[in-house]
């Protein structure tokens, strides 16, 4: 198109401000591409099924690939097809059809969104690198105490901010924002590292070479979680094949997870 998309240094790659103006209608394009090709299959071969799922980047890769594997090991001849891209666009491609289900961090959602809980992960406090040289450090801190801190954040592609910002709004504490915004969750930890600022991630995307996130508890004492949830349209789910994908999620989707967590704690 005549101008750069991208800013390529030895340690990361950026979307340059053209990049970042072109990337949504770029994946517009993309969208409608794989539309045609579903649409155009579905056609020539009917008895060809899909499921066609939208995640969030926030998404444990680790658990979806459990989540989805016995339903795809028991429907071999049902194709599942995922896109992760910024959770707006999912939910704007599920109200068009252009999805089946959008896998992200639970939130409010329109009515005419069907929706169930797939799981949690805990949150942690990635300490900025003049809070580390402390020579005992807690078993966890809690929500007061790291108040007073700025925060890196990513972009609200994810969910990750939104539910940082919320985390805050709950007890009606302040959240101090560092100005700029980091591009992906390794940035974040590398400019808590720096001492730019502190982070919150879930574990999932904490760095344990790094070592050094606490979990966050709250006034219990109880471990502060960001949880996920599936959505789908009431309307649009009635395939029989979407409807038995939909009850795989309530219903056996839970104790696959509900058993890996209780084997993680023995």
């Amino acid at each position: 198109m005549g101008e750069r998309l991208f800013v390529r240094t030895t340690r990361n790659v950026a979307l340059t401000p053209f990049g970042a103006h072109v990337l949504p209608y770029i994946n517009e394009v993309l969208a409608a591409q794989s539309s045609l090709v579903h649409q155009g299959q579905s056609f020539l071969k009917p008895n060809k099924r899909l499921i066609r799922i939208g995640t969030s980047p926030l998404i444990n890769a680790n658990l979806l690939g459990v989540m989805i594997e016995p339903f795809r090991r028991h429907h071999p001849n049902i194709d599942v097809e995922l896109r992760e891209m910024n959770i707006a666009d999912l939910f704007r491609m599920l109200d068009d059809g252009m999805l089946d289900f959008v896998f992200g961090v639970t939130s409010a959602h329109k009515s005419a969104w069907a929706a169930t809980f797939l799981y949690e992960e805990p949150l942690l406090f990635v300490p900025r690198a003049a809070e580390r040289s402390n020579a005992t450090r807690p078993h966890s801190v809690q929500l007061k105490d790291i108040a007073d801190e700025t925060y890196v954040m990513v972009p609200d592609a994810c969910g990750l901010s939104r539910a940082t910002r919320a985390l805050f709004r709950s007890p009606r504490r302040k959240l101090h924002e560092y100005s700029g915004e980091a591009m992906s969750y390794q940035v974040l930890e590398e400019w808590a590292a720096l001492g730019i600022g502190s982070a919150i991630l879930p574990k999932s995307e904490a760095s344990s070479s790094r070592n050094m996130a606490l979990p966050i508890a709250d006034k219990s004492a109880s471990g502060v979680s960001i949880a996920f949830e599936a959505v789908w349209s009431r309307t649009g789910t009635q395939a029989a094949h979407l409807l038995e994908f939909a009850s795989h999620l309530r219903k056996v989707v839970p104790g696959i997870v509900g058993g890996l967590e209780s084997g993680s704690e023995r």
